[in-house]
């Protein structure tokens, strides 16, 4: 298990004592740890968690849990250029019509599949619509 894909409902659940995933989250997350695992994940994805911790949280935890996120080595974050978002919209959201993905979702599903990766944690039935795993 080398590269596993983070979503934003897995950085949530992790920075959230009373999320109903939290206990979950922290005993897979540390598995995957001591395994030697790496998180990929997208820059819209740090978005979307600093948009929640920042209503929750308030400006300066937000900003101190993306920045920490990002200088974290057990991380790869990878930005989300145009060209990227074009060919989330064209390979998922077009294709899975009838699917609320987010476009945050359809991104990081196009680079599970530049990067060959099977697995997902997150907490939510996308990943697994859209035919990954998810970490267990």
């Amino acid at each position: 298990m080398a590269k596993v894909a983070i979503d934003t409902s897995a950085l949530l659940a992790l920075a959230n004592p009373r999320d109903q995933y939290h206990d979950r989250a922290v005993r897979l997350a540390s598995r995957f740890a001591s395994e030697g695992g790496r998180w990929i994940g997208t820059a819209l994805v740090l978005a979307e968690l600093h948009g929640h911790l920042l209503h929750r949280r308030g400006p300066e935890p937000a900003r101190n849990v993306v920045s920490s996120l990002l200088h974290d080595p057990a991380f790869e974050w990878v930005d989300a250029s145009a060209a990227l978002l074009r060919e989330a919209i064209a390979s998922w959201l077009a294709k899975y019509k009838d699917q609320r993905f987010s476009l945050t979702d359809a991104v990081t599903f196009e680079i599970m599949r530049r990067e060959r990766v099977a697995i997902a944690f997150a907490f939510d039935s996308d990943f697994a619509t859209a035919g990954f795993e998810l970490l267990v």
